[in-house]
């Protein structure tokens, strides 16, 4: 039989390979869906065949939401992919912040659980907004652009502001929070300046109801920025900001 010493070494060891699994795989996934969730809505743009006039037309609008309802109306399974994948990119970036803030309260604890907060409660606001989303997607679904378009447009403001604009506070919030755990995360020598601005622009993605599409330059910045950290987990290493410029001064203008 084996000691209980023995048996609790074994449930460390496999606590320790299921945490580095788990932080490791969202790390990389995450921003790759994100990414692909991203480029697929905008090839749902690309591929609805928007003719100049269409096109010159649904810009010209207040919102975005008039060329979103269109593109949906003519590429609905590209652009309900799309969306799909940006859901998933939601879900698997929880477990991601919080492994980046473990990383950064090494040596900023307040900024590091501050920022992860308000990262997760935005992540919880963009999927709120997608929620929103589909409902309004259905609606194109069932009514036809034109109805659902005026119909969508005349609450618009109900829908982007509702529960007392909770989401849209804690969507907000997000520019703060990636600002606290870039600190955090160079403050605790874990990354660079490089890679804590390439982190940055994850705060402003998705930040509302039917926002206009991008080819999905933010998420190849947080893919940059969270896969290598994502490697090291699964390797079992601890990831440390690389200075570019000076091999002694981790805090080089140009650090990894």
């Amino acid at each position: 039989m084996s000691s209980p010493d023995v048996g609790m070494a074994r449930r460390r060891d496999f606590n320790r390979r299921a945490d580095r699994l788990i932080c490791g795989f969202s790390l990389i996934l995450a921003p790759l869906l994100w990414t692909a969730g991203l480029f697929v809505q905008w090839m749902a743009r690309v591929e609805a065949d928007l003719t100049p006039g269409d096109l010159s037309e649904l810009d010209a609008a207040t919102f975005a939401a008039p060329m979103l309802l269109e593109v949906h109306a003519r590429e609905p399974e590209l652009s309900t992919t799309g969306s799909a994948l940006l859901f998933l990119g939601i879900v698997l970036l929880v477990p991601a912040i919080f492994a980046l803030s473990r990383l950064a309260a090494i040596r900023a604890p307040w900024a590091a659980a501050l920022g992860g907060l308000l990262l997760v409660a935005g992540l919880m606001a963009r999927a709120f907004y997608l929620g929103v989303d589909a409902t309004t997607f259905n609606v194109v679904e069932r009514l036809g652009t034109e109805t659902a378009t005026s119909l969508i447009l005349d609450g618009y403001g109900d829908l982007a502001y509702a529960f007392w604009r909770i989401p849209v506070i804690a969507s907000a919030g997000t520019i703060i929070g990636s600002l606290l755990l870039a600190y955090g995360l160079f403050r605790s020598q874990r990354w660079g300046v490089l890679r804590c601005l390439l982190f940055l622009p994850a705060g402003w993605l998705g930040m509302g109801v039917l926002k206009e599409h991008e080819p999905g330059f933010g998420g190849v910045a947080l893919a940059l920025a969270l896969i290598p950290t994502g490697i090291a987990f699964l390797q079992g290493h601890s990831t440390r900001a690389r200075a570019l410029v000076s091999r002694t001064e981790r805090r080089a203008l140009l650090s990894w």
